[in-house]
Protein backbone atom coordinates (compact mmCIF):
# COMPACT_ATOMS: atom_id res chain seq x y z
CA UNK A 1 0.00 0.00 0.00
CA UNK A 2 0.94 3.63 -0.39
CA UNK A 3 2.58 4.57 2.90
CA UNK A 4 3.54 7.79 4.60
CA UNK A 5 7.04 8.26 5.98
CA UNK A 6 5.65 9.78 9.18
CA UNK A 7 4.46 7.51 11.96
CA UNK A 8 4.77 6.21 15.49
CA UNK A 9 4.63 2.71 16.95
CA UNK A 10 5.14 1.25 20.41
CA UNK A 11 5.11 -2.07 22.21
CA UNK A 12 5.80 -3.39 25.72
CA UNK A 13 6.69 -6.97 26.65
CA UNK A 14 7.44 -8.65 29.98
CA UNK A 15 8.73 -12.16 30.48
CA UNK A 16 10.44 -13.99 33.38
CA UNK A 17 11.04 -10.84 35.39
CA UNK A 18 12.41 -8.93 32.41
CA UNK A 19 10.45 -6.01 30.95
CA UNK A 20 11.19 -4.12 27.74
CA UNK A 21 9.39 -1.23 26.06
CA UNK A 22 10.07 -0.02 22.52
CA UNK A 23 9.05 3.14 20.68
CA UNK A 24 9.64 3.71 16.97
CA UNK A 25 9.27 7.16 15.41
CA UNK A 26 9.75 8.06 11.75
CA UNK A 27 9.77 11.33 9.81
CA UNK A 28 10.57 12.37 6.25
CA UNK A 29 13.97 11.56 4.79
CA UNK A 30 15.30 11.17 1.27
CA UNK A 31 16.68 7.72 2.12
CA UNK A 32 16.40 5.33 5.07
CA UNK A 33 18.29 6.43 8.19
CA UNK A 34 18.00 4.33 11.36
CA UNK A 35 19.15 5.25 14.86
CA UNK A 36 18.80 2.91 17.84
CA UNK A 37 18.88 4.29 21.40
CA UNK A 38 18.88 1.70 24.16
CA UNK A 39 20.50 0.53 27.40
CA UNK A 40 24.17 -0.41 27.49
CA UNK A 41 23.24 -4.08 27.93
CA UNK A 42 21.86 -4.07 24.35
CA UNK A 43 24.55 -1.93 22.71
CA UNK A 44 26.14 -4.95 21.03
CA UNK A 45 22.75 -5.88 19.58
CA UNK A 46 21.97 -2.50 17.98
CA UNK A 47 23.28 -3.45 14.52
CA UNK A 48 20.97 -6.47 14.46
CA UNK A 49 18.04 -4.25 15.46
CA UNK A 50 18.88 -1.81 12.65
CA UNK A 51 18.69 -4.70 10.17
CA UNK A 52 15.21 -5.55 11.45
CA UNK A 53 14.06 -1.99 10.71
CA UNK A 54 15.69 -1.93 7.25
CA UNK A 55 13.97 -5.18 6.33
CA UNK A 56 10.59 -3.59 7.10
CA UNK A 57 10.93 0.02 5.89
CA UNK A 58 12.41 1.59 2.77
CA UNK A 59 12.49 5.35 3.44
CA UNK A 60 12.37 7.73 6.38
CA UNK A 61 14.42 8.88 9.35
CA UNK A 62 13.65 6.25 11.99
CA UNK A 63 14.49 6.42 15.70
CA UNK A 64 14.15 3.31 17.87
CA UNK A 65 14.07 3.86 21.65
CA UNK A 66 14.38 0.88 24.01
CA UNK A 67 13.94 0.81 27.79
CA UNK A 68 14.88 -2.25 29.83
CA UNK A 69 13.60 -3.05 33.32
CA UNK A 70 14.68 -5.94 35.51
CA UNK A 71 12.54 -7.20 38.34
CA UNK A 72 12.21 -10.18 40.64
CA UNK A 73 15.25 -12.45 40.81
CA UNK A 74 17.00 -10.49 38.10
CA UNK A 75 17.01 -7.37 40.28
CA UNK A 76 17.72 -9.11 43.60
CA UNK A 77 20.46 -7.56 45.72
CA UNK A 78 23.70 -9.50 46.04
CA UNK A 79 26.83 -8.98 48.17
CA UNK A 80 30.20 -9.39 46.50
CA UNK A 81 31.94 -11.30 49.29
CA UNK A 82 35.36 -11.34 47.62
CA UNK A 83 35.27 -7.57 47.36
CA UNK A 84 34.26 -7.32 51.02
CA UNK A 85 37.32 -9.37 52.05
CA UNK A 86 39.56 -7.29 49.83
CA UNK A 87 38.28 -4.01 51.33
CA UNK A 88 38.67 -5.39 54.90
CA UNK A 89 42.25 -6.51 54.32
CA UNK A 90 43.25 -3.24 52.69
CA UNK A 91 41.68 -1.11 55.42
CA UNK A 92 43.28 -3.25 58.16
CA UNK A 93 46.68 -2.94 56.50
CA UNK A 94 46.27 0.84 56.16
CA UNK A 95 45.32 1.17 59.84
CA UNK A 96 48.41 -0.82 60.83
CA UNK A 97 50.70 1.40 58.77
CA UNK A 98 49.21 4.54 60.30
CA UNK A 99 49.67 3.16 63.82
CA UNK A 100 46.02 3.19 64.67
CA UNK A 101 45.22 1.27 67.83
CA UNK A 102 41.72 0.35 66.61
CA UNK A 103 42.45 -1.55 63.46
CA UNK A 104 39.02 -3.18 63.15
CA UNK A 105 36.59 -1.83 60.57
CA UNK A 106 32.87 -2.32 61.07
CA UNK A 107 31.00 -4.41 58.51
CA UNK A 108 28.38 -1.74 57.87
CA UNK A 109 31.12 0.66 56.72
CA UNK A 110 32.51 -1.93 54.30
CA UNK A 111 29.03 -2.64 52.94
CA UNK A 112 28.65 1.06 52.10
CA UNK A 113 31.72 1.06 49.87
CA UNK A 114 31.27 1.13 46.07
CA UNK A 115 30.52 -2.14 44.32
CA UNK A 116 29.97 -4.23 47.45
CA UNK A 117 26.18 -4.44 47.04
CA UNK A 118 24.77 -4.70 43.56
CA UNK A 119 22.34 -6.61 41.40
CA UNK A 120 22.98 -9.92 39.80
CA UNK A 121 24.26 -9.72 36.28
CA UNK A 122 25.34 -12.22 33.72
CA UNK A 123 24.97 -13.42 30.19
CA UNK A 124 21.99 -15.61 31.04
CA UNK A 125 19.57 -12.65 31.13
CA UNK A 126 21.33 -10.60 28.43
CA UNK A 127 20.54 -13.29 25.87
CA UNK A 128 16.95 -13.16 27.03
CA UNK A 129 16.95 -9.36 26.68
CA UNK A 130 18.19 -9.61 23.07
CA UNK A 131 15.45 -12.06 22.13
CA UNK A 132 12.86 -9.89 23.86
CA UNK A 133 14.11 -6.75 22.07
CA UNK A 134 13.72 -8.45 18.68
CA UNK A 135 10.14 -9.42 19.50
CA UNK A 136 9.28 -6.04 20.98
CA UNK A 137 10.75 -4.14 18.03
CA UNK A 138 8.80 -6.28 15.57
CA UNK A 139 5.56 -5.45 17.38
CA UNK A 140 6.37 -1.72 17.49
CA UNK A 141 7.26 -1.73 13.79
CA UNK A 142 3.95 -3.41 12.96
CA UNK A 143 2.19 -0.64 14.88
CA UNK A 144 4.23 1.99 13.01
CA UNK A 145 3.49 0.46 9.59
CA UNK A 146 -0.24 0.37 10.36
CA UNK A 147 -0.18 4.08 11.13
CA UNK A 148 1.87 4.86 8.00
CA UNK A 149 -0.51 2.86 5.82
CA UNK A 150 -3.56 4.52 7.34
CA UNK A 151 -2.08 7.95 6.59
CA UNK A 152 -1.10 6.69 3.13
CA UNK A 153 -4.76 6.01 2.26
CA UNK A 154 -5.61 9.66 2.98
CA UNK A 155 -2.55 10.83 1.04
CA UNK A 156 -3.51 8.76 -2.03
CA UNK A 157 -7.00 10.29 -1.99
CA UNK A 158 -5.53 13.79 -1.78
CA UNK A 159 -3.10 13.09 -4.63
CA UNK A 160 -5.91 11.83 -6.85
CA UNK A 161 -8.06 14.87 -6.05
CA UNK A 162 -5.32 17.36 -6.95
CA UNK A 163 -4.45 15.41 -10.10
CA UNK A 164 -8.11 15.53 -11.15
CA UNK A 165 -8.22 19.29 -10.62
CA UNK A 166 -5.00 19.69 -12.61
CA UNK A 167 -6.39 17.62 -15.48
CA UNK A 168 -9.58 19.70 -15.51
CA UNK A 169 -7.49 22.85 -16.11
CA UNK A 170 -5.47 21.04 -18.76
CA UNK A 171 -8.67 20.20 -20.65
CA UNK A 172 -9.61 23.90 -20.62
CA UNK A 173 -6.17 24.89 -21.92
CA UNK A 174 -6.45 22.36 -24.75
CA UNK A 175 -9.90 23.69 -25.63
CA UNK A 176 -8.78 27.30 -25.48
CA UNK A 177 -5.66 27.03 -27.66
CA UNK A 178 -7.38 26.95 -31.12
CA UNK A 179 -9.21 30.14 -30.16
CA UNK A 180 -5.93 31.72 -29.04
CA UNK A 181 -4.34 31.02 -32.43
CA UNK A 182 -7.42 32.32 -34.30
CA UNK A 183 -7.56 35.51 -32.22
CA UNK A 184 -3.86 36.24 -32.76
CA UNK A 185 -4.33 35.70 -36.50
CA UNK A 186 -7.25 38.10 -36.59
CA UNK A 187 -5.23 40.67 -34.63
CA UNK A 188 -2.43 40.41 -37.15
CA UNK A 189 -4.88 40.77 -40.05
CA UNK A 190 -6.44 43.86 -38.42
CA UNK A 191 -3.03 45.48 -37.86
CA UNK A 192 -2.11 44.91 -41.50
CA UNK A 193 -5.41 46.37 -42.67
CA UNK A 194 -4.92 49.41 -40.43
CA UNK A 195 -1.44 49.94 -41.83
CA UNK A 196 -2.75 49.69 -45.40
CA UNK A 197 -5.57 52.12 -44.66
CA UNK A 198 -3.06 54.57 -43.21
CA UNK A 199 -1.09 54.68 -46.44
CA UNK A 200 -4.09 55.85 -48.47
CA UNK A 201 -3.79 52.96 -50.94
CA UNK A 202 -6.85 50.85 -51.56
CA UNK A 203 -4.98 47.95 -53.07
CA UNK A 204 -3.35 45.46 -50.74
CA UNK A 205 0.32 46.08 -50.15
CA UNK A 206 0.87 42.72 -48.42
CA UNK A 207 0.80 39.44 -50.29
CA UNK A 208 -1.86 37.09 -48.93
CA UNK A 209 0.64 34.24 -48.96
CA UNK A 210 3.01 36.26 -46.77
CA UNK A 211 0.19 37.02 -44.38
CA UNK A 212 -0.79 33.34 -44.21
CA UNK A 213 2.84 32.41 -43.48
CA UNK A 214 3.03 34.91 -40.62
CA UNK A 215 -0.18 33.57 -39.14
CA UNK A 216 1.23 30.05 -39.41
CA UNK A 217 4.38 31.18 -37.59
CA UNK A 218 2.25 32.64 -34.81
CA UNK A 219 0.36 29.37 -34.53
CA UNK A 220 3.62 27.43 -34.35
CA UNK A 221 5.00 29.76 -31.68
CA UNK A 222 1.87 29.41 -29.56
CA UNK A 223 1.55 25.66 -30.06
CA UNK A 224 1.68 23.80 -26.74
CA UNK A 225 0.32 20.49 -27.99
CA UNK A 226 3.57 18.67 -27.17
CA UNK A 227 3.57 20.01 -23.61
CA UNK A 228 -0.11 19.21 -23.03
CA UNK A 229 0.39 15.73 -24.48
CA UNK A 230 3.36 15.02 -22.20
CA UNK A 231 1.52 16.42 -19.19
CA UNK A 232 -1.45 14.16 -19.92
CA UNK A 233 0.95 11.21 -20.18
CA UNK A 234 2.44 12.14 -16.79
CA UNK A 235 -1.05 12.27 -15.28
CA UNK A 236 -1.73 8.78 -16.60
CA UNK A 237 1.56 7.58 -15.12
CA UNK A 238 0.64 9.13 -11.75
CA UNK A 239 -2.69 7.30 -11.76
CA UNK A 240 -0.91 4.05 -12.67
CA UNK A 241 1.60 4.40 -9.81
CA UNK A 242 -1.14 5.16 -7.31
CA UNK A 243 -3.19 2.17 -8.48
CA UNK A 244 -0.15 -0.08 -8.32
CA UNK A 245 0.81 1.10 -4.84
CA UNK A 246 -2.76 0.77 -3.58
CA UNK A 247 -3.64 -2.61 -5.06
CA UNK A 248 -0.30 -4.43 -5.15
CA UNK A 249 1.31 -5.33 -1.82
CA UNK A 250 4.63 -6.10 -3.54
CA UNK A 251 4.83 -2.77 -5.38
CA UNK A 252 7.37 -1.39 -2.89
CA UNK A 253 8.11 2.26 -2.20
CA UNK A 254 6.98 4.68 -4.93
CA UNK A 255 7.91 7.99 -3.29
CA UNK A 256 11.02 8.61 -5.41
CA UNK A 257 9.15 7.82 -8.64
CA UNK A 258 6.34 10.17 -7.69
CA UNK A 259 8.80 12.89 -6.73
CA UNK A 260 10.50 12.70 -10.14
CA UNK A 261 7.14 12.65 -11.93
CA UNK A 262 5.89 15.79 -10.19
CA UNK A 263 9.07 17.61 -11.22
CA UNK A 264 8.13 16.78 -14.82
CA UNK A 265 4.63 18.11 -14.17
CA UNK A 266 6.07 21.45 -13.16
CA UNK A 267 8.38 21.57 -16.18
CA UNK A 268 5.50 21.14 -18.65
CA UNK A 269 3.21 23.59 -16.85
CA UNK A 270 5.91 26.27 -16.82
CA UNK A 271 6.56 25.80 -20.53
CA UNK A 272 2.86 26.14 -21.35
CA UNK A 273 2.75 29.38 -19.39
CA UNK A 274 5.84 30.81 -21.11
CA UNK A 275 4.71 29.95 -24.66
CA UNK A 276 1.11 31.12 -24.54
CA UNK A 277 0.43 34.86 -24.36
CA UNK A 278 -3.23 34.73 -23.36
CA UNK A 279 -4.91 36.02 -20.20
CA UNK A 280 -7.35 33.11 -19.84
CA UNK A 281 -4.63 30.51 -20.30
CA UNK A 282 -2.39 32.43 -17.89
CA UNK A 283 -5.06 32.13 -15.16
CA UNK A 284 -5.40 28.41 -15.89
CA UNK A 285 -1.62 27.98 -15.68
CA UNK A 286 -1.58 29.66 -12.26
CA UNK A 287 -4.17 27.13 -11.06
CA UNK A 288 -2.17 24.28 -12.60
CA UNK A 289 0.98 25.42 -10.79
CA UNK A 290 -0.97 25.61 -7.54
CA UNK A 291 -2.25 22.03 -7.83
CA UNK A 292 1.18 20.81 -8.94
CA UNK A 293 2.72 22.38 -5.83
CA UNK A 294 0.14 20.63 -3.67
CA UNK A 295 1.07 17.35 -5.33
CA UNK A 296 4.76 18.05 -4.75
CA UNK A 297 4.27 18.80 -1.05
CA UNK A 298 2.22 15.66 -0.53
CA UNK A 299 4.64 13.45 -2.44
CA UNK A 300 7.49 14.57 -0.16
CA UNK A 301 5.93 12.45 2.59
CA UNK A 302 5.39 9.28 0.55
CA UNK A 303 7.66 6.31 1.32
Amino acid sequence: MLRSMTGFGSATLERDGLGLSCEVRSVNHRHLAVRVKGPSELSAHEIALEKVVKAKLERGSVTVSLRLERGGALAAASIHSDLVRHYAAELDQLASELGKADRGVSLDRILSLPGVIGTESGDQWKDQAKALSDECLAAALADLVTMREREGVAMAADLRMNATELEARLVKVEGRMPEVVREHGEMLQKRVNDLIAGTGHKEALVNSADLAREIALIGDKLDVSEETSRLRSHLDQLAHLLDEATNNDSAGAVGRKLDFLIQEFLREVNTIGSKCNDAEVAHLVVDMKNFTERLREQVQNVE
